[in-house]
């Protein structure tokens, strides 16, 4: 059976590896330039960067760590942020008893959501806190009662790709025939008996029931022969940015000039990148005409965060394509 893949992040990745290994001919299809959608890294300056923001992989999944192990080998990367707050300055987070002990008082429950979660929130979502549903702020820990937690305390499995995410996707997409930089609907020029399609659902059906809101970022990076006090700093504050970071860290590379970014939360424009669904709101009453829409396309299976509407990490993605596609 002859299967097109439309989009090359790790949904399209992970499918075409998956029907290959059936016996079906696949052909993948991206409008960027380069293979990885969001997790794609590059070499600058001999610092890993990854242009897309940080991707720190982390799961309790089995099946998934075992998938990727085959194409990669990954470091003990642990995420531990710092905050820099109002009213403490950098605290470690996720709070902890380290956090206790550096401010000199336990927070009450409230106190941590005011001083870690709100401003940070607000400039993630554009939306007062209040408005935030529980089903985005009951994900972030807000308690945790030992010494020194990561930020995925609880997860079997933590670290980056020791060459990186593109390396890693290079070895997963050998023998696959790509197409690269084409036309939005480049795909459509090529008959399939299958479609898997990861790109936006509304542009599917041509917005045909309206266009979805997304978030997107701008990042600001520089260069600097001084080096962060930590790989991330989360500006849980008034600054318009939500977070700096260190690129050589996540390599743990020994450079003399690192890669530092500031990144900025704004609203998606068609110009740039569609990062996040917005998980409430008027967007999810449109998404329910695409859903069932969807449903009804007999010959197309809709995967990953743009294509089902919904904020996957790394992890749920690759599990996403595996059950819809019987991976055992």
């Amino acid at each position: 059976m002859k299967i097109n893949i439309v989009g090359c992040g790790l949904s399209g990745i992970t499918s075409a590896i998956a029907l290959k290994e059936q016996g079906h001919q696949v052909e993948i299809f991206e409008t960027r330039n380069h293979i990885g959608g969001n997790c794609y890294d590059t070499s600058v300056n001999n610092v890993t960067m990854h242009v897309y923001g940080p991707h720190l992989f982390h799961t309790n999944d089995d099946q998934v760590w075992q998938f990727l192990n085959r194409y990669t080998k990954f470091n003990d990367f642990k995420n531990r942020p710092l905050g820099d707050t109002e009213k403490y300055g950098l605290i470690p987070l996720p709070y902890s008893k380290k956090t206790i002990k550096q401010i000199g008082e336990e927070l009450t429950p409230e106190e941590i959501v005011n001083t870690i979660f709100v401003d940070y929130s607000e400039k993630q979502w554009n939306v007062p806190w209040s408005e935030i549903p529980k089903s985005i702020t009951g994900r972030i820990p807000k308690v945790a009662g030992e010494d020194d937690p990561t930020w995925y305390e609880g997860e079997k499995y933590q670290g980056v790709p020791e060459e990186g995410y593109t390396v890693m996707m290079k070895n997963m997409l050998d023998g696959i025939p790509i197409h690269l930089g084409v036309g939005r609907n480049e795909w459509k020029k090529y008959k399939c008996d299958k479609l898997i399609y990861t790109g936006k659902v509304d542009d599917f059906f041509d917005c045909q029931w309206g266009e979805l809101p997304y978030r997107s970022l701008r990042f600001e990076h520089r260069t600097s022969t001084e080096r962060l006090s930590n790989t991330i700093i989360n500006q849980c504050n008034k600054k318009p940015y939500t977070r700096t970071y260190d690129h050589a860290y996540f390599l743990g590379e020994d450079v003399s000039e690192t890669i530092i970014t500031k990144e900025y939360p704004i609203d998606y424009n068609k110009k740039n990148v569609p990062y996040y669904p917005i998980p409430f709101g008027q967007g999810q009453e449109i998404y329910k005409n695409y859903k069932t829409a969807s449903h009804s396309q007999v010959n197309t299976i809709f995967l990953g965060r743009l294509a089902t509407y919904k904020y996957l990490d790394m992890w749920m993605s690759i599990k996403q394509a595996m059950v819809k596609l019987n991976v055992k």
